[in-house]
């Protein structure tokens, strides 16, 4: 989907993106498709912040523009992701321009490359590297939704693909996987999420998530498409992410893509002409959630994820066999069931419940072995823990197990 996106953007700017994270307490989180080239203004970067991202990724014609935007979005505490065409043409005068903007984020590389491009890639990122190691570089990769398009692609499986990645300089791993459209949830999605957490352990680097925010059609699909998102939808794909470790979430896309007529991009945030769309104000929710709950999850290290309830777990994952620490007993009710995340941070243990139905309520009954756990709200205030909860729809339930 985005691959063609990107051709798009490659016939009328001739660019190579890359991706940045600086490094704060605080998780990045990124509009793909962020505030376009011929709308940087103040008017379009406060706005741009208010919806509560903290990262424009765009492609730029030029260093001129890229630095342009820097500079107007700097202002309003965000940051920019871009890539210019100087980054091949040039790259050492480009990173020495680029290394030295405040409201600079990183690299745009290249955007679902085969094994084979992303190793053209490490020669671009070394030279850049060579001046710039301040800033991150980016590459984001295809999903794990159709194993024989990869294998074709990438002319490697997907565990060598995502080993390819890991392998150059870029400091993350970002894959893109949108599991929501009209027939249902995607049956890889959470296979996925699995080999990508597998090789972030593995390589000692971060992985980025995406959620979905702009409806558009499935090419070839026979009427499938992807719905106009919702809280709930939303909530599934970022809590997801975070329960699965992830250390940044993406969002496709922040402005409507136009120029495409086999997606039929609308209603992202922002519409083709700078307007906020109904989906505005559901994102800036979401983000606003997200931008609390993540002090938990951002920083945190993920030790067992694994499935509960439903009439069958998704390939590739594992379901829960034993309560997790100071719990007596743990059951979930409802068809689509929880993904069960446990995680540690600043000393603390603590579990994640994430309601796998973006449509369905979910019930959790909880016995303890102790009065130690504690209930966390999304607010992170923590409470005295109850013996039953119901789960809104996509929704998350938290916990401090010690």
């Amino acid at each position: 989907m985005k691959f063609r996106l990107f051709l798009l953007l490659l016939l009328t700017i001739n660019s190579a993106r890359t991706l940045g994270q600086e490094k704060n307490n605080i998780m990045p989180i990124i509009a793909y498709w962020g505030v376009p080239e011929y709308a940087t203004n103040k008017e379009a970067f406060r706005t741009f912040s208010e919806c509560g991202f903290t990262v424009s990724l765009y492609p730029y014609s030029s260093l001129e523009n890229l630095t342009k935007a820097c500079k107007v979005a700097e202002q309003y505490g965000i940051k920019v992701l871009g890539s210019c065409p100087e980054m091949k043409t040039s790259p050492t005068k480009a990173a020495s321009i680029l290394t030295k903007e405040q409201g600079f984020f990183g690299y745009i590389m290249q955007d679902e490359p085969s094994v084979p491009e992303i190793k053209k890639l490490e020669v671009i990122i070394k030279q850049l590297r060579s001046v710039d190691n301040k800033h991150l570089f980016y590459i984001n990769l295809f999903p794990f939704s159709d194993p024989k398009k990869i294998l074709a692609s990438t002319k490697a499986n997907y565990p060598e693909y995502l080993k390819a990645s890991s392998s150059t300089p870029c400091q993350q791993i970002s894959f893109d996987h949108y599991p929501i459209t009209t027939k249902g949830i995607s049956e890889t999605w959470y296979h996925n999420l699995e080999m990508v957490r597998e090789e972030s352990l593995a390589s000692g680097k971060p992985f980025w998530g995406f959620a979905l925010s702009v409806p558009h059609d499935v090419p070839f699909s026979n009427g499938n498409y992807y719905p106009t998102p919702t809280l709930a939808s939303l909530r599934l794909q970022v809590y997801s992410n975070l329960a699965y470790g992830a250390q940044a979430i993406q969002f496709f896309t922040y402005w409507t893509p136009d120029g495409s007529d086999s997606f039929h991009f609308h209603d992202a945030p922002i519409s083709h002409d700078g307007k906020k769309t109904k989906t505005y104000t559901i994102v800036q929710q979401m983000n606003r959630e997200l931008r609390t709950i993540s002090k938990l999850f951002y920083g945190a290290k993920v030790t067992a994820v694994h499935h509960l309830g439903g009439t069958n777990i998704p390939e590739g994952t594992t379901r829960l066999s034993k309560a997790p620490l100071n719990l007596s007993s743990l059951k979930v009710s409802g068809r689509q069931g929880a993904v069960i995340s446990q995680f540690k941070k600043d000393g603390h243990h603590y579990l994640a419940i994430v309601n796998k139905s973006h449509l369905k309520k979910l019930g959790i009954r909880i016995k303890t072995h102790n009065q130690t756990p504690r209930y966390i709200t999304k607010t992170l205030e923590e409470k005295k823990i109850s013996n039953s909860y119901s789960v809104a729809a996509g929704d998350i339930l938290l916990f401090r197990l010690e």
